[in-house]
């Protein structure tokens, strides 16, 4: 297995142990000098965040670096997810002041090597591909009203990632296995009016790709109280026939496509702890199907640290009865500072359908943005 460069250069700085190297010709004990020419990796972004204020001033730029590693026992040497991707955000306003909305652009260059089990987005275990993540044009003119309008390649309004971003990171929740698509290219209406938080979407039912298929889909629906509430809930609906998403494996054709989901989720944080759950019921062309997912998470005092437990199922009713799935997950998140974090996630499976064992799975990751 063989990783890009940028990735040796993060690796080798992580290794260090000193979170405030990042300086060429810095180690480990000694003084920093402020004056000290900045490493290769990030040298070139402070004159290019200068020439982009002066462009575009305002617009930001972030470069996004990562490595994940992921080991399943007995499927051999573990696999690697790497990427570097770009983030850009800018808030678009009239000649007179007046605010239009955010413009969202995320490029990624995504690497896939020898992964237990291999993203749709690639055709095969060692694979490049590229994948906007995000590309949206949020209109907020009239959210003072309870009303924006959100277009492009964004995340589906459904269950808990409606309030908690997981892109990128190894702790996930249920939508993407669950729902068959995370993201979609498509059309959204939200807000909040009233104490009533909403996002309703219709997206093309194709995923990472914009493909113009004539029957695929995919409507999307959550409402509840407000995010800012410490105790927030709310309900989720999904109608889709994802004809236009990838196909996995030698599969000539994404499985089941016609889905259907009804699903409740909540989120309760405490000082220095949260609870958050969510569970869906529906249907896989016409197989019964169920998911569910109750996490438990701790954050340090000065919120560099996150550690989560996480209980996750699901099942579907075949000919012979329910083949439910459980896991035991178990992961953490440091922050090493302003730009780089770690992150690490183990899983036991608790319980399989018949005829399949039960696994492991440890991802580590180390990621940086500057």
């Amino acid at each position: 297995m063989s990783l890009p460069p940028p990735f040796l250069v993060l690796a080798a700085w992580f290794a260090s142990g000193d979170p405030e190297i990042g300086r060429a010709g810095v180690a480990p004990g000694d003084v920093l000098d402020e004056t000290a020419a900045p490493l290769p990796l990030t040298a070139w972004k402070e004159g290019f965040d200068d020439w982009l204020y002066e462009w575009r001033p305002a617009g930001e730029l972030a470069v996004d670096l990562s490595t994940r590693f992921v080991y399943r026992p007995g499927t051999g040497p573990p696999g690697a997810l790497s990427w570097v991707g770009l983030d850009y955000v800018e808030e678009l306003t009239f000649g007179d002041g007046r605010s239009i909305g955010t413009l969202l652009l995320q490029p990624f260059l995504l690497r896939a090597d020898g992964l237990p089990r291999t993203p749709l987005l690639f055709d095969e275990p060692h694979d490049w591909q590229v994948q906007w993540r995000y590309v949206s044009l949020d209109v907020t003119r009239w959210e003072h009203l309870g009303l924006s309008w959100l277009t492009g390649h964004f995340e589906l309004p459904f269950g808990l990632e409606r309030q908690i971003d997981t892109n990128g990171t190894v702790r996930q929740y249920t939508n993407a296995r669950n729902l068959g698509v995370k993201t979609d290219w498509g059309t959204s209406l939200h807000g909040e009016r009233a104490g009533i938080d909403y996002q309703v979407s219709l997206t093309r039912g194709s995923g990472n790709d914009y493909r113009d298929v004539d029957d695929s889909y995919a409507f999307c629906l959550r409402v509840g109280n407000s995010l800012e509430e410490n105790l927030c809930y709310g309900v989720s609906f999904m109608d889709a026939r994802l004809s236009g998403q990838d196909a996995p494996g030698a599969l000539p054709a994404f499985p089941s496509p016609d889905r259907t989901r009804l699903g409740a989720d909540f989120r309760w944080r405490l000082p220095r702890f949260a609870v958050l759950g969510e569970g869906s019921f529906g249907t896989n062309d016409g197989e019964d199907v169920w998911s569910a997912l109750l996490e438990l998470n701790a954050t340090s005092d000065d919120e560099s640290v996150l550690t989560y437990a996480q209980l996750a199922g699901f099942g579907s009713h075949g000919p012979s009865g329910w083949d439910d799935h459980q896991s035991l997950r178990l992961g953490a998140r440091y922050d090493l500072g302003p730009s780089a974090t770690i992150g690490v996630e183990w899983s036991k499976d608790l319980a399989t359908p018949a005829g399949t064992e039960e696994s492991d799975v440890l991802a580590i990751q180390w990621r940086y943005r500057f």
